[in-house]
């Protein structure tokens, strides 16, 4: 069966949508075409990155300062290429591997949806510590993408919304109490839930975007992303895809 674009179904009646991720990359590599389709189409995007991936590297010369400088500068290419602001491209600052399900992660990642007020966020998949791809292909759901996306989800439900949690939060006037229900969760191959985003006309963005982190990736590399994570045979001929569990909670 060809799957069905949903993001008018989806994304219609939304302005603002919050990706919170835990690597610079990590939104490229998931849903990198579906961003360059949301700032094409003049929704109001944010991207958070909880890490700046300062220990991604097998090079044994870097520092780590060193190393987030680089992913930090490269992230800023990339974000430039989606379109994105520099006031909603955001860095968090925690450790790479260093990500915990904590009151404090979950009360800085709190603060930007009360800062920002989004009507949907997209974050990482923080149920499965294996990812299975299909029958042949398997991966370790990084520990940091899982804390990420459990933080995200306890930010949106109930610390970004009842005052009495993190209300330093409040000192800043931009600052609101703020609900958000509405999730896509990337890593997610075969869930009954699976939504599909149709991403062919915004695939060279997601490459570029991709590419613009060089201290990880060559152009050959995202690219063989690309096809990997968006043409698969069952889709037709010459779409692009990229998946979502969606959900829409109460």
């Amino acid at each position: 069966m060809n799957p069905t674009d949903s993001y008018q179904k989806i994304f219609s009646k939304k302005k603002r949508v919050l990706a919170v991720f835990a690597h610079p990359d990590d939104a490229e590599l998931y849903a990198g075409g579906t961003i360059a389709r949301l700032t094409q189409d003049g929704k109001t995007v944010r991207i958070v990155k909880v890490t700046s991936g300062n220990r991604g590297s097998r090079q044994e010369k870097v520092t780590i300062a060193e190393l987030e400088n680089i992913r930090e500068s490269e992230d800023r290419v990339a974000m430039q290429v989606f379109g994105i602001t520099k006031e909603n491209n955001v860095y968090l600052r925690i450790n790479d591997g260093e990500v915990d399900n904590s009151l404090e992660t979950i009360g800085i990642i709190a603060k930007q949806i009360r800062l920002f007020r989004p009507d949907l966020i997209i974050t990482h998949n923080p149920e499965d510590v294996f990812i299975r791809f299909d029958k042949d292909v398997n991966w370790v759901n990084h520990r940091d993408h899982r804390n990420t996306a459990k933080s995200t989800i306890d930010a949106a439900y109930p610390y970004s919304r009842d005052l009495l949690f993190f209300p330093k939060h409040f000192e800043d006037p931009r600052a609101a109490s703020h609900a958000t229900t509405e999730f896509l969760l990337v890593d997610y191959y075969d869930h009954p839930d699976l939504v599909y985003i149709d991403v062919t006309d915004h695939i060279e963005t997601r490459i570029k975007a991709h590419a613009a982190h060089s201290s990880q990736y060559t152009v050959d590399h995202a690219r063989a992303s690309a096809d990997f994570f968006t043409k698969l045979p069952q889709y037709p001929k010459n779409k692009r895809f990229e998946r979502f569990r969606y959900v829409l909670a109460d």
